[in-house]
């Protein structure tokens, strides 16, 4: 029936699924383009080099006179679909741009999560993975 824009929140709804009807195809994917001042980087822990990430940790950082101005931190396999650790964006957002800073914001990485347990990691193991990685992740895209 034509074409229709759906954002990233609302597109992935669930283990394997998404907001596509079944007579729907995907034809796009936006990702808006970064300004100046901004740096990013990814972390994962899997097993073995071809397998999922048990959890994964996307950062991007925006710094500005010594502090993180802005941050956005996505983390996948921690609930049926990716989630953004809003939580820890909010901590950043001035903070300085330090070690201490950085470790101190990421201890709330699993905060609003819904990490299950598997053959692969529990529940618990996920939510201290996603404090690690995304401890490493913002400081690496913020260059601490």
């Amino acid at each position: 029936g034509g074409r229709r824009t759906v954002g990233a929140s609302d597109f992935f709804v669930d283990y394997f699924t998404s907001a596509l009807e079944p007579e729907e195809i995907l034809v796009a994917v936006k990702v808006p383009k970064l300004g100046d001042g901004w740096s990013t980087h990814y972390e994962k822990f899997n097993r073995t080099a071809q397998a999922w990430a048990t959890v994964g940790v996307a950062a991007a950082v925006k710094r500005q006179n010594g502090t993180i101005a802005e941050a956005r931190v996505a983390l996948t396999n921690m609930g049926p679909s990716p989630v953004r650790a809003s939580s820890v964006e909010a901590a950043l957002a001035g903070a300085a741009a330090s070690a201490d800073a950085i470790a101190a914001a990421a201890a709330n990485a699993a905060d609003g999560t819904r990490p299950t347990s598997d053959l692969h990691a529990s529940a618990e193991f996920r939510e201290h993975l996603a404090k690690v990685l995304t401890k490493r992740a913002v400081a690496t895209a913020a260059g601490v």
